[in-house]
């Protein structure tokens, strides 16, 4: 008890010398204006001036220089703190008097320290901020590491279930109805790969692998994947031969075409797709079908996360993902990719190829 009682004495003493430097520059003032009446008593016995005019010169002096101190700091302090929203954690560091060199672009804070004086009521603010960057760290870290593990779970479930996946495929080797099974089981296997996909969506850049490559080639291994598909449903492929080499990633780029090649064709009943380049732009592709084609006011959305529009809200399957996963890959390689369409009348898919930024609007069709 007397341990508490000496701490918390103490404490009450720290709090009259904390507010005691806190309001010095209210001292200070207090004394200025003793002193005034000091010389102005002295004053008036030298020149015999009345009293009230000697009193409001000197006063309005005082305040005349306090206030251009004072607005002075004020001008400064607000500018300071426009440039410390721009960097909330350097400025939290200056707010505490570190020792470490914090320096904004205009020198808002020198040294690791405020340029102006600090009070107690500074630091306990700046104390608070603190804690709360250092609970907002935590609970990003605790969300990164949540995030991570279910990424892995995914990621492992995701390896784990193409093992039945192959073993099915053997077993329905032979059997009459096999060919529509194995559709089915193929659809299945196409899901799995986008979710593989998804999950590595965010480490791409360290995935990435990038070599020059003949398209003719990356395009043939998407189009002989996919080559039950255009049996099973009676469409026919139209597969213009180019001499073209493209710098990109084979794994991803892949990805890219058969997504791109699958909704070609869930969304073509009959008919045919056709793969080629676009006559005017020497490395950018083309695939085209003469499927159910889409919306105008849904075209602009097709590449949003999620975004289905009015045919995959019938279609009752399609999970806007996709397309969306094809958009963010492009970016990744420095691609380019955008839609055309016509309602009843088909898609045309362009992928521009060249790693430069993706064409103005006035260079597509």
């Amino acid at each position: 008890m007397d341990r508490q009682g000496r701490e918390e004495r103490e404490k009450e003493g720290n709090l009259v010398l904390d507010y005691i430097k806190d309001r010095r520059a209210v001292i200070l003032l207090f004394l200025f204006t003793t002193l005034i009446y000091v010389v102005v008593c002295s004053l008036y016995q030298l020149y015999n001036l009345p009293k009230i005019l000697y009193a409001f010169l000197i006063s309005l002096f005082v305040w005349g220089c306090y206030g251009v101190v004072d607005a002075n700091r004020y001008l400064r302090k607000r500018k300071k703190l426009r440039l410390a929203r721009k960097h909330p954690e350097l400025a939290v560091e200056a707010l505490l008097g570190s020792d470490r060199q914090v320096s904004f672009g205009q020198g808002a804070f020198e040294h690791g320290r405020a340029t102006e004086p600090l009070t107690e009521l500074d630091r306990a603010y700046g104390g608070l901020i603190e804690e709360l960057c250092r609970l907002q760290s935590a609970l990003e870290s605790a969300e990164e590491l949540r995030r991570s593990e279910m990424t892995d779970y995914y990621m492992m479930w995701a390896h784990q279930i193409k093992t039945p996946i192959a073993a099915m495929k053997l077993l329905l080797n032979g059997r009459e109805d096999g060919f529509l099974l194995a559709e089915e089981l193929f659809k299945t296997e196409q899901y799995v790969e986008m979710v593989l996909h998804y999950l590595r969506l965010e480490s791409i850049a360290s995935d990435m692998i990038l070599k020059e490559y003949q398209l003719q080639e990356l395009v043939k291994q998407s189009v002989r994947k996919y080559s039950v598909l255009f049996i099973n449903r009676g469409l026919s492929l139209q597969l213009e031969d180019f001499d073209v080499k493209v710098l990109t990633d084979e794994k991803w780029l892949g990805f890219v075409l058969e997504q791109i090649i699958s909704n070609s064709i869930k969304y073509t009943k009959k008919g045919t797709i056709s793969i080629y380049m676009k006559p005017d732009a020497p490395k950018t592709l083309v695939v085209e079908d003469t499927g159910i084609g889409i919306r105008q006011e849904d075209v602009p959305r097709i590449f949003d996360r999620g975004f289905t529009g009015y045919n995959g809200r019938m279609d009752k399957k399609s999970t806007g993902i996709g397309l969306y996963l094809c958009k963010q890959i492009m970016n990744q390689l420095s691609h380019g990719i955008w839609a055309i369409s016509q309602e009843g009348r088909g898609t045309k898919i362009y992928l521009e190829l060249s790693r430069d930024n993706e064409p103005e609007q006035g260079d597509r069709d």
